[in-house]
C-alpha cells in the first residue's frame, strides 16, 4: 500500500431503505438525545454493500417522546487498476464514517419537519461508537 495515493475504492451512493418514526404531541426542548449506530456489510461479486441502522430517541423524565429508526445502505466498489487498500479493511474502518454525514443530515431534516427544533448530531468517532456497540 502506498500511503501517498488514494485507496482506489469508490463510494457509489447511499439509499434509505427503511424508516420508522414516532413522536409524542409534546416534545420538550430539553429532552435528552440518545443515539446509536449498528453496521454490517455484504460482499457481492464486484462490490460491498454496507448497511447502517441508526436509532435516535428523545427522552424526557424516563419517557420516550420521539423515536427515529433508519436503515441506510451504502455501495462501495474497487476502482480497477487503482486499488491501493484492502477493501475489507476500508469497509470495516472507513465506510460508515463516509456514510455518516448523510445520516446526520437525514436526522436533522426529519426532526425539523416533525415540528421540533432540528437535531444536529455533533461530530462522532464512528469507529469507536461501533466498537463500543459490538463489545456490549
Amino acid at each position: 500500500m502506498d500511503k501517498t495515493k488514494q485507496p482506489g475504492i469508490q463510494f457509489n451512493g447511499i439509499i434509505l431503505v427503511e424508516e420508522e418514526f414516532w413522536r409524542d404531541y409534546d416534545v420538550p426542548e430539553d429532552s435528552a438525545v440518545h443515539f446509536n449506530l449498528e453496521a454490517g456489510s455484504v460482499k457481492t461479486p464486484n462490490d460491498y454493500n454496507v448497511e447502517v441502522n441508526s436509532t435516535l430517541a428523545l427522552i424526557k423524565e424516563d419517557k420516550e417522546v420521539l423515536t427515529l429508526r433508519s436503515k441506510f445502505v451504502g455501495f462501495f466498489s474497487i476502482i480497477k487498476e487503482q486499488e491501493n487498500m484492502d477493501i475489507e479493511e476500508y469497509i470495516k474502518n472507513n465506510s460508515v464514517a463516509l456514510m455518516f454525514p448523510y445520516i446526520r443530515e437525514h436526522i436533522s431534516a426529519v426532526t425539523i419537519k416533525s415540528g421540533i427544533n432540528p437535531i444536529f448530531l455533533p461530530p462522532i468517532n464512528v469507529v469507536a461508537l461501533l466498537k463500543k456497540e459490538t463489545n456490549k
